[in-house]
């Protein structure tokens, strides 16, 4: 059996339609199966960029993505990514050309501890063997990992593969063309209220009661209202029957009064679907004020702990056609809707009346969302740009589709995961990121498949305006220009080099004729909204002061 058979043999069996691969020697048995295969194949020299782009990929079409690097030092790049698709819940294959053993440890380059590198962040971890004499091993390694992904919760998956040279003894005529190996997708599944009462056998008569969907993970369960409150993440897909909520809760944190409104607010029954949740406002309220019960709606084993209440997972497969047919009414009181609704509408009076029209970078996120065509799909950096999305839900009218590296909430590989989100699709992609999380990942463009429909808005107020924003850098002193990082750099250099349309925006009276042109634009374009650090300041302190 030769090398390239043998690798042949995994390629042609694994799940997914896409590639991304990174340049190498100890590799190219594995480019060149890639390459010949059915398989889309991209190029990025960057692997760690490489990494959010096969990420923003997979999120799109919730299908596998195979990720490839050459040996060593590449193979950590991946790590980030890999870390936010372990708890973003994205399916990854991640195959990395590896040092054979005996060149491990020998002071031999590129030759690092490969095998289980990602073992703290990765659903499976799969060693080839060190010799290509068996075909029908490397077949079982893809069976074994098609296996792993169908029955695991979603996530990346590691196949590790040691090369000795020769390796580059190859031909077209060695590589068949493999039929497409289909990867399952997680079927929609709508409960409500009723079979769960019926399946706990807790009442939920005259009980507040509160569904909370946290972010997408892939699995689509919506639950009926039945008259309890749905609060939706705005990384959830999912829509809610009160408005402005995020808003308020956070607002109430900083005030004396706001903690008798979320005594108010506090349920007795909390019942869950997704995952985790931007809201600092909904975790205080819950970590705070614990309901009685909490039941987590999920066919995987494994929930986290992030309100405190110790959940019981609910699988719905056991909430069976059954359940679901029998009568079994639920009167959950009426009077918890009611109070959020009233008090997210007295919030939702003052929050219009703030100064909109003046220009600070809430204002602009505000005036962009309302801008938005049905079909434009959106990403945004962490830090403060999802934050203002996040309060500004209920504002707008904004139903697109929304995505944000929510898993670990970094900055790193925000433009990347957007602009593999925009090779996915054909609609419009745009991206709100900050100064920082746009500079800091500027080899998303070092590659030749930059597509047309990205569009990026800058938020650039020349440095982390988060930590200018919430309580306790302060007190850090003159110690606290590490944390926010100020600088005084603008994109346009950079767009210039990548060959970027560029426009920049000091005013809110220039920002509609400029977003408008970047909107309908026929390029890739970057428009970077120039905004001052104390204007912003002194909006979000007005905002937070609304309660």
């Amino acid at each position: 059996m030769s090398v390239q058979s043998c690798i042949k043999a995994i390629i042609q069996n694994l799940p997914g339609d896409t590639a991304v691969i990174s340049p190498g020697s100890r590799n190219a048995p594995i480019l060149f199966a890639l390459n010949h295969s059915k398989k889309n194949c991209y190029s990025i020299i960057d692997e760690r960029s490489a990494g959010f782009i096969a990420l923003g990929i997979a999120k799109h079409t919730r299908q596998p993505v195979i990720l490839n690097c050459t040996s060593g030092t590449a193979s950590l790049n991946y790590y980030p990514a890999i870390a936010e698709a372990f708890y973003a819940r994205v399916p990854l294959i991640v195959i990395t050309a590896d040092r054979p053993p005996e060149q491990i440890d020998a002071w031999d380059g590129q030759a690092i501890r490969q095998k289980n590198v990602y073992k703290n962040h990765i659903r499976g971890e799969f060693q080839t063997p060190e010799n290509f004499d068996d075909e029908s091993a490397f077949s079982a390694i893809a069976q074994q990992v098609m296996n792993c992904m169908s029955s695991e919760i979603p996530g990346p998956v590691h196949i590790n593969i040691p090369i000795r040279e020769p390796f580059y003894d190859m031909s077209p005529s060695d590589i068949s063309t493999p039929a497409q190996v289909d990867f399952p997708s997680l079927p929609k599944i709508e409960l409500n209220l009723s079979s769960i009462a019926k399946l706990t056998n807790v009442s939920f008569d005259h009980k507040k009661v509160l569904i909370f969907n946290g972010m997408d993970d892939g699995e689509g369960i919506t639950i009926t209202s039945d008259g309890a409150v749905i609060l939706s993440d705005i990384t959830s897909s999912k829509h809610s029957n009160v408005s402005y909520w995020d808003a308020m809760l956070f607002s109430s944190l900083s005030k004396k009064g706001g903690m008798d409104i979320l005594k108010v607010l506090s349920p007795d029954i909390l019942i869950t679907t997704g995952t985790t949740t931007l809201s600092k406002g909904l975790k205080y309220l819950l970590r705070v004020h614990k309901p009685e019960n909490h039941f987590h709606v999920t066919s995987f084993d494994e929930v986290g702990d992030m309100f405190e209440t110790q959940p019981q997972i609910i699988n719905p497969n056991d909430l069976n056609e059954t359940i679901q047919d029998v009568a079994y009414s639920i009167q959950p009181t009426k009077e918890y809707l009611d109070s959020w609704t009233s008090l997210t509408k007295m919030f939702e009076t003052k929050f219009s009346q703030l100064d909109w029209g003046s220009y600070h970078e809430f204002g602009v996120v505000n005036f962009i969302l309302n801008q938005l065509k049905t079909d434009e799909i959106l990403h945004f950096s962490n830090s403060m740009p999802i934050r203002y999305a996040s309060f500004l839900k209920g504002a707008n009218n904004s139903n697109n589709k929304l995505y944000a590296n929510r898993g670990t909430s970094g900055i790193d590989g925000c433009t990347s995961t957007a602009l593999g989100c925009a090779l996915a699709t054909k609609k419009p992609v745009f991206l709100i990121t900050g100064d920082l999380a746009f500079f800091y990942d500027t080899n998303a463009f070092f590659n030749k498949h930059v597509p047309s429909n990205l569009k990026i808005i800058i938020l650039n107020n020349k440095g982390g305006g988060i930590f200018n924003m919430i309580s306790g850098p302060e007190k850090l002193g003159d110690s606290q220009h590490f944390q926010n990082t100020p600088h005084y750099l603008n994109a346009n250099a950079l767009c210039n080099h990548f060959d970027i349309p560029y426009f920049v925006c000091n005013s809110m009276a220039s920002l509609g004729p400029l977003f408008r042109h970047v909107q309908d634009h026929e390029n890739t374009c970057v428009l970077e909204v120039k905004t001052d650090s104390e204007a912003d300041i002194e909006f979000f302190n007005a905002f937070k002061s609304i309660i």
